[in-house]
């Protein structure tokens, strides 16, 4: 039995950006897609709540039965449901516990409050599946890939991660018929900078000399070119944006590490930081 994709269908988006782009995928994991609409409406005041629930839950699912059959048909297996959920989010978590999907599709909704947690978030901090996160608007219309990697740890369960970025970029890339490139932020801090402490260009080139035989092994176990390999010191959500621009790439992969509680109202991941300044697809694999 085929594993599945599970689609986060947006009913106000008018292009499809989201199902279409799992589509694909579909294609490149051999998976079948699972979309979910959901929709929930303040009932109150409502005579008979229940009518009215199944009467807005039966209208959407029409509306979009005749939709995806336009756009789908013949192109991917697919199923779908319609869900009144408010906490899309709880409903997302325990089907993902059920069922493992390969992967999450949506459509990216951003926010830069600072205690603003809507359900990318919410998804991204406590899903244990892969989430890719739809650009309605990219920069451009080269389809690259970029994968994100942290060559100098000793940590095994980030070595891990590495492998898993390195596995869908490629995958991707080899789907799309894109380049696959790479890039790892070396610690860099600003102020020693300013004060003439440290050298940036100096660290880089030192660094790339360290990190030479792991290079050489990267370039040769996934066919990528060597000045598709990018070292830069600095921020790591500004190097990844600007590396990601530069190299004309449609989707960045990272890696992703939730956190609960306080903590990840005030400290975002990686893939959560780039997510506002990214203006391509974010696919975030977790730990």
């Amino acid at each position: 039995m085929k594993n599945s994709i599970l689609v986060i269908s947006d009913h106000q988006e008018q292009n499809y950006t989201a199902i279409l782009q799992a589509a694909e995928l579909a294609k490149a994991y051999n998976c079948n897609l699972h979309i979910v609409n959901f929709c929930y409406e303040d009932l109150r005041g409502v005579a008979n709540i229940e009518d009215a629930q199944n009467k807005v839950v039966h209208n959407l699912h029409e509306l979009n039965a005749h939709k995806l059959v336009n756009t789908l048909q013949n192109v991917v297996e697919y199923n779908f449901e319609t869900v009144w959920e408010k906490n899309i989010h709880i409903w997302v978590n325990s089907y993902v516990k059920e069922h493992k999907p390969q992967m999450i599709v949506k459509t990216g909704h951003r926010s830069e409050a600072l205690f603003y947690t809507p359900t990318d978030w919410h998804i991204l901090r406590e899903c244990h599946a892969p989430i890719l996160i739809a650009a309605d608007q990219k920069w451009h219309k080269a389809r690259n890939v970029l994968a994100t990697v942290d060559l100098e740890t000793e940590l095994t369960e980030q070595k891990q991660l590495n492998e898993k970025v390195l596995k869908n970029a490629s995958i991707i890339a080899k789907q799309i018929n894109a380049d696959l490139h790479i890039c790892y932020t070396v610690p860099f801090s600003p102020l020693l900078r300013k004060l003439g402490i440290i050298n940036k260009d100096k660290l880089e080139n030192e660094h790339k000399a360290e990190l030479q035989e792991k290079l050489t092994l990267l370039a040769h176990s996934y066919g990528i070119k060597p000045d598709h390999i990018h070292i830069k010191a600095g921020q790591i959500d500004k190097v990844i944006t600007s590396i990601a621009a530069n190299c004309k790439a449609s989707l960045v992969v990272v890696g992703s590490v939730g956190r609960a509680g306080l903590e990840q109202k005030l400290i975002g991941n990686t893939a959560e930081s780039i997510l506002t300044l990214l203006k391509t697809d974010v696919l975030a694999i977790p730990i």
